[in-house]
């Protein structure tokens, strides 16, 4: 087994069974509320969670996180997450295809009606390796995740990010005919690289942000050193909590496709960052613990988030996603007022 083949595995058992967050929770979505409405004009059955991205309709603004491919325990993993995404109607990432491009893996067929999206490594960018990925999952979309700080933690990991990267993403994104997304993996993609990002032609910014699972974390717990551990305990809550990372790269880009991933383990939180500006939100680990219990644990986690952010928007009267900006508040619900009003 290769090193890179073990290092998966063993992310697939850290985050099974073991405290592979952000040390401090810090989403930034906690100081987030909603200003209620006593008494809405709406019925349930009114509600339109939809939303339109990359040319396709979903039933939920949703996105399954890529988080493994290319070793046997995966296998079980995405064909679970997949056939959710077909009943749910979101779409569906897959984790790095590095493993299978090196190992030139079969092409594999998808699950009928289910969005994919492909990934690779920055390290890993080039035209032809894109087009592969694609091609080996019949994906509709591919994701080029960056993670320099998993990188560094690494004892393995990169250490080299060299200019001349933004060149090679721009030529990728004028040559491939699908949507191309570059994702941050839990400590945030910052304002300025989101435009960098932007002008070189990549639409689609999942911003990635700390509070969920920290992966430079994960490296420490799987790193036989107890300096690497030391470094990763350091560095354990890195990055720019994701309501923040979300406020702000949608400030910067108002015309870009944005999805907010990193931390978001429930419904009104689901519905904070569709306030925000985020038109997908990404959830990732809740959604590899209830696959690896099995298909009606996976079913009830996603019905669960969904009622959720359908109580906030029923709550706040708001009949589509879109409304819910107008109910966000900072802090308690009335308190800015309270506090502007009565210092006068």
């Amino acid at each position: 087994m290769s090193i890179i083949e073990q290092r998966k595995n063993q992310h697939i058992d850290l985050c099974a069974e073991h405290d592979v967050e952000a040390k401090d929770r810090d989403t930034g979505f906690d100081s987030l509320t909603f200003m209620p409405c006593a008494l809405p004009e709406l019925d349930w059955q009114q509600l339109d969670t939809s939303t339109k991205v990359w040319g396709r309709v979903f039933d939920v603004p949703l996105l399954i996180s890529g988080m493994t491919f290319g070793v046997a325990k995966s296998e079980l993993i995405n064909r679970r997450l997949a056939e959710a995404a077909a009943r749910f109607n979101v779409p569906m990432g897959i984790g790095s295809q590095r493993i299978a491009l090196e190992k030139n893996q079969q092409p594999q067929k998808k699950i009928a009606g289910v969005f994919l999206i492909a990934n690779l490594g920055i390290s890993q960018l080039s035209r032809d390796n894109c087009q592969r990925a694609l091609e080996m999952i019949e994906a509709d979309a591919i994701a080029i995740h960056l993670n320099v700080m998993q990188e560094l933690i690494q004892n393995e990991g990169d250490r080299n990010f060299n200019k001349g990267i933004y060149t090679k993403l721009a030529e990728v994104c004028r040559d491939l005919s699908c949507p191309v997304i570059v994702k941050e993996v839990g400590f945030g993609i910052d304002p300025t690289t989101a435009k960098r990002l932007f002008d070189c032609g990549v639409q689609t910014i999942d911003v990635g942000g700390k509070g969920g699972t920290a992966w430079g974390w994960i490296e420490g717990l799987r790193a036989d050193n107890p300096q690497t551990l030391t470094l990763a305990e350091s560095f354990r809550s890195w990055g720019i909590p994701t309501a923040f990372a979300t406020y702000l790269v949608r400030k910067q880009l108002a015309e870009a496709t944005l999805i907010a991933t990193g931390g978001i383990r429930d419904g009104l939180t689901v519905a904070k960052a569709l306030a925000l500006g985020a038109n997908l939100c990404g959830i990732g680990l809740p959604l590899l613990r209830a696959a690896l219990i099995g298909e009606e644990q996976l079913e009830q986690t996603l019905t669960t988030i969904i009622r959720g952010l359908k109580i906030t928007m029923l709550a706040t009267a708001s009949c589509e996603t879109k409304e819910l900006q107008q109910a966000l508040c900072f802090g308690a619900p009335g308190r800015e007022e309270f506090f502007r009003e009565t210092m006068l």
